[in-house]
């Protein structure tokens, strides 16, 4: 079972995988030793207008606008944000990789993006499905990442060795979508 707050743990672990942004030729942050992409605006800018922000998902509600983040502010006394943009979707039912794929693939591929393995993130795990796509935006390997969490929820009244489950469970938190682009020198050229 996730914790109410997954959400932020994802943005956490996001900022861990991919660093302070990129490296090559970039101009500094406001982080000692962390650096931008050149042109960092006009990169978000197309981050933004990327046609997967347009897909909406069956029965969904969006959380809000979408995020754009610029790279290198110090978050905490341990984050460092990253260049990117994100978007949250609430939708009524849980979506299996069948249906995220069917929701945001044709437009990922239109706007060519590849599907991609990706080692951070494994496809299926535990009720969350990852869909990961790369391609150079502006001259910058990126990485669009699409996650799907299930709805979890909780016993009512836990169980012990000498007390059965609850037959009522509450929703802890609902299904959601997470999209996010962001620079990531890894992403395979193709």
């Amino acid at each position: 079972m996730t914790p109410r707050g997954a959400w932020p743990g994802v943005a956490l672990l996001i900022v861990a995988l991919a660093g302070c942004g990129w490296t090559d030729g970039a101009h500094g942050g406001s982080v000692p030793g962390c650096t931008v992409p050149d042109d960092e605006d006009e990169l978000l800018d197309a981050y933004e207008n990327d046609r997967v922000f347009r897909a909406r998902p069956d029965g969904a509600r969006r959380d809000g606008d979408l995020v754009r983040s610029t790279g290198c502010r110090q978050l905490n006394k341990e984050d460092v944000s990253i260049t990117s943009v994100s978007l949250i979707w609430y939708p009524d039912r849980e979506y299996d990789g069948e249906a995220l794929r069917q929701v945001f693939h044709p437009l990922a591929q239109e706007g060519g993006w590849h599907r991609v393995a990706d080692p951070d993130f494994p496809p299926v795990d535990a009720g969350v499905v990852h869909l990961t796509y790369c391609r150079e935006v502006r001259g910058v390997p990126s990485r669009l990442l699409i996650r799907s969490q299930a709805m979890r929820s909780a016993d009512v009244r836990p169980s012990t060795a000498d007390r059965p489950p609850s037959p009522q469970w509450t929703t802890v938190a609902s299904a959601s979508i997470f999209l996010l682009v962001h620079p990531h020198p890894a992403c395979p050229q193709t």
